[in-house]
């Protein structure tokens, strides 16, 4: 007689411990071991959002004394920090895939599951190259407002 397993789909909520757990070799057997890789990887694309986070708005923050102080540096600093926070976006949709997939290899998907990403997977896709772009912008008009500053100071001395 062998025994039939209903599978259970429903979403559950994770508390901030159960999000730090080990994840295991063999998934749901506690005697397979630690699978390194798979915990890192879910715990780097848990934090990596909030580290991309607080640069952005560490980078408004300078962005917002470079207006005030009227100064160009401060201004390369917003797009490096804006570079950085596409970084950890990039980084964190790449932790979060390569974990999907290592995690389909020890799992099949139950029959009534598609395994499609959703519209938060592709709002981050887009955010990152608009965080690259965000930089790009910055620095370029920190480097074309410091020409033109040299430019204004020599026909001030002439």
């Amino acid at each position: 007689m062998g025994e039939s397993f209903d599978v259970v789909t429903k979403c559950m909520s994770f508390t901030l411990n159960e999000q730090f757990m080990e994840k295991f070799v063999d998934p749901g057997n506690h005697n397979s071991g630690i699978d390194l890789l798979r915990t890192y990887l879910w715990r780097c694309q848990f934090l990596l959002p909030f580290v991309s986070l607080g640069l952005m708005c560490f980078g408004a923050l300078i962005g917002l004394c470079a207006c005030i102080c009227r100064s160009l540096y401060p201004t390369i600093a917003t797009g490096i920090l804006h570079l950085l926070a596409g970084l950890c976006t990039l980084g964190s949709v790449s932790c979060f895939v390569a974990g999907i997939e290592l995690l389909h290899q020890k799992l099949e998907l139950p029959e009534n599951v598609s395994g499609e990403f959703g519209w938060s997977f592709c709002l981050a896709c887009v955010s990152a190259p608009l965080q690259f772009m965000a930089s790009a912008l910055f620095i370029w008009a920190a480097h074309t407002n410091r020409k033109e500053y040299t430019l204004m100071k020599a026909y001030r001395v002439a």
